[in-house]
Order: structure tokens, then sequence, then C-alpha cells
């Protein structure tokens, strides 16, 4: 297998399909790319604006052009000598009316052709949680009513614009005094739980061509949809129920992706379930127009590594597959996995320890900041267990009473529940994989400690924890192999759902003492261990994953790489930015407003706000109307979004609407430009820290193109990234050709050109005859010593005839040269790079800038460093 030498990702929809995606080819050739990374292609949710909501596996989306559309796209890459990466979503699908397969296991329930691709629990009726309200209050206000669905050609229950199809069992009760054309539907549909609905659709659709038929059926319907009795009578009668969306806490049937009740989670692990979501996969692959497949969500898989291995065999060997994994401190990719990596979020990890002060004087290694984090990480995830997730952790408890009364013990529900919380909030990853196979070293080792945390915390259900850790482990005994498996899987899927929602979309928007933290990846409890632990986690990379992804920025990062980049600067002077936070709170204390529950906005969320604005703060702010309104409608979006996601004073599913309408009021007057003393003071103290962030946003771009890993471009991010979290991630972008010659001294209004640039030379230099090198080569950290040398970092990449050197700084807060992208070159002094043993003294080229270097054991990062802020440097 071939890896690609980069990718470029693009987020299909919202204004970007198939015919668009041609027009860039173009532009993708000149900037290096060698493969197209797309998000998923296939038919989804009318309107949907990600991809991940698939109603049909087997469909190229008419919206985007259809297959016609992606074959033209596929043909005009390869025409160009590009490939193309799939995005694919074995975890879930849409949970939706436009979903086929959806549609006919609401319709015959358990009888259905599709009841089993679905993760159905099938000892209640099937939950559908779609309502604003409990059932019985929507038809109490007259929303719901039965129909005829002639799309489908059945009776259906009508909740506004949605048809839930009724079960064909039920025809009788409401066909019973009908007459005799609609009598025969009724002994039709008494025979499609055997037979299958298709007679019974035909059956329907030939009788309402008949005009008086129909009449009469619409008046029968619309008189039984106003005896509420008779209708409640029929809604029990069904193999589901229609609940409120807020039940789900509390009562849900199926598994979700998360908590969105939209996504019904998918039985892969079945091999004609798996067969039947991969046909047209497999197929593009086995005609040679697909060259790889990311696979989403990975953890959400009964059995990982089985998929994975049942993919593989299927696509051979010569098929490049990444799978989105989240990878905690010092996690390594599961050895047996037939992958060639993952997409790419502990390297962002990696560059926050690049580029994050490691010093106490950022106050990030603190024992205080350490444990308030450990608290407050526990915190989060007992209040989504004890929430959010709540159905899912009471039919764990369930499952596992089954287990122990089936053993001889007796196990109490609320005692097995308990144990089953304080066993996920222990976990420090995101899941095991113990299957039938049994458990590995590794998680027989992470068992074992959440075990002795889980007792301490709650030694009461001692018994009941015992009960689940030996069923993880998969150990023999139980005398319901069957239920134990069950268990086993259904507590691994749910952990990662748990980890995820605790950790990034609670904890990481309530932390706010240092945001470029709190990324997709990231580990809580991190501590910055500099340029040392940055090379130890390229060396591992460069053993265990030199092909996977190396991501800057993503469809789902909290923050653009740009605006992360920007924010790391705050580490450097945490006093300088403490006091500015104080000022600007002292400046706008008649805009807070003061309600019941407490200030609006709270201290916590003033300084989140701020660190907020700082990392989308325009690079050259005018005050200009036109502009801040579009900032503040961003800002305001996203405001709202990171308040609901911390769960305090407002939430998703219980809004406070006084609370949001003040802490919209706050942000209006805060970006007014009225308010112009603190717009002012707002630019003024933060032009050092955009300034070293764009130093910042070049040093992680030369590492992303130079380090082990394929680089990744997000779409758009190859100019500047300052984007928030999703939906503002996935605006609209216009690429822009690259300026065939930069200003000898480059400055900050030229940071989008620069940067591009500097991916345009080193992703054509890769392409050109470095591939090798930049894929398989040795990782080989430089020395630097000198007075500054922790402000630099520095390391090679080598193959038996070939090398090359990437030199970029680090920690230059107030080190900046003007408006210049550059470093004041008094800040080097002595400081130099020291030539390693073992290599050749070579003459060499600065790619960046065209610099010529005549060899020298010691070269000076003044001379290497002058007039551009990093060097790729390469025998010249």
């Amino acid at each position: 297998m071939q890896p690609p030498n980069a990718t470029y990702r693009l987020q299909f929809r919202n204004g970007m399909d198939f015919a668009r995606a041609v027009e860039l080819i173009p532009y993708l050739v000149s900037l290096g790319i060698s493969h197209l990374y797309a998000s998923p292609i296939f038919t989804a949710v009318h309107g949907s604006t990600h991809g991940y909501d698939v109603v049909d596996f087997n469909e190229i989306d008419p919206a985007l052009g259809g297959r016609e559309g992606f074959l033209r796209l596929v043909r005009q890459l390869k025409a160009q000598r590009l490939g193309i990466i799939l995005d694919i979503v074995p975890n879930h699908m849409a949970a939706s009316l436009e979903n086929k397969w959806w549609h006919s296991v609401i319709e015959s329930g358990r009888s259905s052709a599709f009841a089993g691709h679905f993760d159905i629990d099938w000892r209640q009726p099937l939950t559908l949680p779609f309502l604003g309200r409990p059932f019985e209050e929507e038809l109490a206000a007259g929303n719901v009513q039965l129909a005829l669905d002639r799309k489908h050609n059945c009776l259906a229950f009508k909740y506004f614009d949605a048809l839930y199809p009724l079960s064909p069992a039920t025809y009788p009760v409401i066909l019973k005094d009908a007459g005799p054309a609609l009598e025969r539907v009724a002994a039709i549909a008494g025979a499609a739980e055997s037979k299958g609905t298709a007679d019974l659709h035909s059956e329907v659709a030939s009788v309402v061509e008949t005009p008086q038929v129909a009449a009469e059926l619409d008046e029968l319907l619309e008189r039984l949809s106003a005896d509420e009795q008779h209708m409640l009578r029929l809604h029990q009668l069904q193999p589901w129920r229609l609940t409120s969306w807020k039940s789900t806490r509390d009562q849900m049937s199926y598994r979700r992706f998360f908590e969105v009740a939209g996504l019904v989670g998918l039985r892969v692990e079945n091999p004609s379930v798996f067969a039947d979501t991969h046909r047209l996969t497999l197929d593009l692959i086995k005609q040679g127009l697909v060259d790889g497949l990311r696979v989403d969500h990975i953890d959400g898989l009964a059995d990982p590594e089985a998929y994975l291995h049942r993919l593989r065999q299927l696509v051979g060997n010569s098929t490049y597959v990444i799978v989105e994994k989240i990878l905690e401190a010092r996690e390594a990719l599961p050895r047996e996995w037939p992958v060639e990596g993952a997409t790419g979020y502990e390297f962002i990890s990696a560059l926050a320890e690049l580029l994050t002060n490691e010093q106490p004087s950022s106050g990030l290694s603190s024992e205080a900041r350490r444990s308030a984090v450990k608290k407050a990480v526990l915190e989060c995830k007992l209040q989504v267990l004890n929430h959010n997730f709540n159905a899912e952790v009471m039919r764990l408890a369930k499952l596992a009473v089954s287990l122990g009364n089936n053993d001889g013990s007796s196990q109490d529900t609320d005692r097995c529940a308990e144990a089953i919380r304080q066993l996920m909030a222990a976990l420090h990853v995101y899941r095991t994989y113990v299957s039938d196979r049994g458990a590995t070293e590794r998680d027989e080792r992470i068992l074992d400690e959440m075990e002795l945390k889980a007792v301490a915390a709650a030694p009461t259900a001692d018994a009941e924890i015992a009960l689940v850790i030996a069923a993880l482990k998969s150990k023999s005994g139980f005398a319901d192999r069957e239920l134990q498996s069950e268990f086993r899987t259904r507590f691994q899927q749910l952990s990662g759902a748990v980890m995820a929602k605790a950790v990034e979309d609670t904890f990481f928007y309530r932390r706010t003492d240092y945001l470029a933290a709190n990324e997709v990846g990231a580990a809580p409890l991190w501590r910055p261990g500099g340029v040392e632990r940055f090379h130890e986690m390229m060396q591992d990379r460069a053993r265990n994953m030199p092909n996977g992804l190396s991501a800057t920025s993503t469809h789902d990062t909290k923050r653009g790489e740009d605006a992360r980049a920007r924010l790391y600067t705050i580490s450097e002077a945490p006093d300088v930015w403490a006091a500015s936070v104080a000022r600007w709170h002292e400046m706008n204390a008649e805009r807070i407003r003061h309600l019941p529950g407490g200030n609006a906005p709270e201290a916590s969320v003033e300084q989140f706000l701020y660190q907020s604005l700082l990392g989308i703060w325009p690079i050259e702010s005018s005050l200009d109307e036109d502009d801040f309104s579009a900032l503040r409608e961003r800002f305001g979006s996203f405001a709202v979004k990171a308040l609901r996601e911390a769960k305090l004073r407002t939430s998703w599913d219980s809004p406070d609407e006084l609370y949001e309408a003040a802490m919209m009021g706050f942000l209006s007057d805060l970006l007014d430009l009225q308010n112009r003393t603190f717009l002012e003071s707002f630019g003024t103290t933060v032009t050092p820290f955009i300034q070293a962030g764009l130093i910042n946003s070049l040093s992680q771009t030369l590492v992303k193109l130079t380090a082990p890993g394929v680089p990744d471009i997000y779409q758009g991010s190859e100019r500047r990234d300052f984007s928030l979290v999703d939906p503002d991630n996935r605006r609209p972008f216009s690429p822009r050709p690259t300026p065939s010659k930069l200003p000898r001294v480059p400055t900050s209004s030229v940071f989008e050109d620069c940067k591009q640039s500097l991916i345009e030379r080193c992703l054509n230099y890769r392409r050109n005859g470095g591939s090798d090198l930049l894929a398989t080569g040795g990782y080989l950290p430089l020395h630097v010593q000198g007075s500054s040398s922790r402000h630099v970092a520095a390391f090679m990449r080598h193959t038996e005839n070939d090398f090359s050197i990437t030199v970029v700084p680090r920690l230059v807060f107030r080190h900046t040269d003007g408006d210049r992208l550059s470093i004041l070159p008094e800040l080097w002094g002595d400081t130099c790079l020291v030539w390693p043993d073992g290599h050749d003294l070579t003459r060499l080229q600065n790619l960046a800038t065209g610099n010529i270097f005549e060899p020298h054991r010691h070269l000076p990062i003044a001379d290497v460093l002058r007039n551009f802020a990093v060097a790729f440097l390469v025998p010249g």
C-alpha cells in the first residue's frame, strides 16, 4: 500500500457538491495534495448539513450530484493522478422516516426484514422520541391524527409533517366498520406479518385509486382521529411508542450515537448487516474508484477489531484505512487493528506540548489545578451518567441484575446502576476492547484500576462492582454467556460516548483558564511537557503510526488551528492576561446582568468569552460595523452553544431563556462600536498575542508538513482558520491561488499567503522526490544549545541517502519583530543548532525562503530564522 502524501478534507453539502469539487482540482494539484479526503457521500436525510445521518448506504446522494457526478469527480481526480479517501459511517444511520430500513422496522416491528439491522432492545416497545411533548398532550392538542401515507401506501399516525406507519396487525381495529374494499385491505394486512408488507401496500394503492373509496377512508380516519380514547388504544397496540424528545434520558429502546436520538446504532457485527451497509463502498473500491477509507466512530462498534479485520479482508492490503479514534495520553492504537493509523487528534495534542509554556510560571502544572480538574471531570462524568445517559445505565443495570440472578446471587438494580456509573467515571480512556476472545493485558490492567477506584467511591456497591468487572473481563463461570456478552458489549459501547460528552462536550466548556487545551482528543489532566515530550511523541509516531493523518483542524475541532495557535500564547504571559481580564471586567461591569440565579456572565464565563474572542479577533482590526456585525452573529451563536454544552445554568434539554437572553444582551453591548473604550483596549492588548500566535501558526504548519504522519489540510485552513466549533468551522470557503512571489520581509498582512506558500512548497517537495524521506524516514531530535534554546525546536528526518531539517520557534510572546513574521534577532544571541554526529556536513537551502547556508557544525539560529519565522532545510 502506498500511503497518501497529503490529504485535503472537503465537507460536502452546504454549497459543496461534486461539481464544485471538480472545479477545485487544479487548485489541489497546485497545492501539492495527493488525495481528496471526502466527508460522507451516501444519501443522507434531506437537507443534511454533514452527511453522517445516512438513510441509504447503497446510493450516492443525488443532492451532491449522484453516481454520475461522483464518477466525473473521480475521473477528473485520476486524470490529475489524485486519489480519493471516503469517510464511511458503520456505527449508525438516521432514525428517519426517509430511511427505508427504519420505516420498515417502525411498520412491522420485529417481523421486519431489517429489525436485526439496528441495535434495538426488543424486550420493550420501540421508542420514537420525536414529539415536542408527551403523546397524550400532543394528542389532546390535536397534533396527532390518523392519515393515509400516499407515498408509502400505508396507514399512519400523522404528527405535523411526519407520518409514522401503523402496524398492519392493527388495521382491522381501524377498518372494522368500513366498506368491502377497505375490509379487503384489513384482511391482507392480517397476513402481512408472515408475508411482508408488499401486498398490503399494493392493495392500499389500488383501492385508494377509486375516489369514492379514498373519500370513505379519509372520512373514517378523520372521525377516528377525533376519538381520543380510540387513538390512545391504537397507540398502545403498536410495536412502538411515540414519546417526547425529553424522555430519552429515562426511556430509550435503541442505541443512539452519543445522545442523538435521530441516529440509531447499527449491528455491523452481524455479517449480513455488514454486507448490506458496505455493498456500494466495497464495489467502489473493487472498481478502483476509491483509494482509502476513513472509519467514523470506531469505538461505537460492538467489536472494532473483528470489524476491521473483516473490512481489511474485503478491501485488500492496497487500500488505505484509518479510523476516527481518540487516544488519551500515552495510549496507543491497538496493534491488532489492521489499519494505517488514526485521523490525527493525537497530533494536535503533540502540538500543544510543543507550543505551550511548560515552566511552572504558566500555572498549568500545579497540583492544585490538577486536583481541581480531576474533581471537575468526575462531576461531569457522573452528571451525564445520571442525566443524559440514565436510560442506557439502567438498561445495563437490569442486564447486570439478570446476570447475577442467573448465577445464584441477588443484586439490587440501583446498586448495579451505581456500580456502572462509578466504573465508567473511573475509566481514563474511551473504552476497553474485551471480546469473546478474552481481554488483553492492557484491558486487564485498565479494568483492575477501574475496580479499585469504583470501590473506593462506592463501597456499598462492592459486590455489584465485582460482578460487573467479572462480566467485563469475559471470564467464564456465568451461566448465560450470551447475556454476559451483551452486557460487556453494551458497557464498552457506552463508555466512549460518556467520555466524549462528559469531557469534550461538558468539562471543556467549563474550564476557562486555558482554552487552547480544551480540544478534541486532549487529556483533561494534561500538563505540558515541552519540546522533550513533543520529540518523544514524534519518535513514537514514527515507530507505530507513520501513516496516520496529522491534523490541525477538522470538522469537529473546538477551534480552528490558527485560533488555537494564538491561544497557546496565553501560557507565556498568564499574569498579563489575568490583569487584562480584570481590567476589562471593570470596564464592562455595568453591562453585566444581575439575575436571581447570579450574574450573567459569571466570572468564569466572562473569562471564557474574552479568551474565545481573542481566538477570532481580526489580525488587523478596523472596528468596521460590517465586520463587527458578522463577528457578533458568529460569537453569539457560539456562546449559546458553549453555555448549553457546559450544562451549568442552561442546557440543550432545559434552556434558561432569561439567562441566555441576558448573555446575548451582554455580548451585544460588549461588541457594540459605542463600547469603544473596551474595544480599543482589547485590540491594543491582544496585539502581541496575535503576532506571537501567527508565528505559532507557521510553526505548527511546518511541523505538520514534515513530522511523521500524513499532512491533512482541512478545507480553507491552508490560508487562515480562526473558526469556532461547528457549524462555524463548516462555513463555505473560497480558495485563492498562491502568490508567485512573497515580500522579502513578510508581515502579518500577508500571513495567509505565507502560510499557503509554505504548504505548497513543502507538499510539492514531498511529491517531487521527498515522499520516501518524509513518509518512511527516521525521526531524530536535534540538539539546540545557547541562552534561548528553549525558544526553538528542531528535528531531522533521514534515510540512508537523504535528510531534511525542520526548525521552528516557540514561546515567542513579545519577541516578535513588530508586525513582521519573524523573531527579534536579539532573542537568539548565542543559540545555535548543533549538527548531529554521524551525518556529513552539507550545504543547505531553506525551502521556505530560498536562503542558502554553508555547512557548519553550529548553525546560528539567528541566521537560520532571519527574516522569516520557520525554516525547512534540505540539501542545497
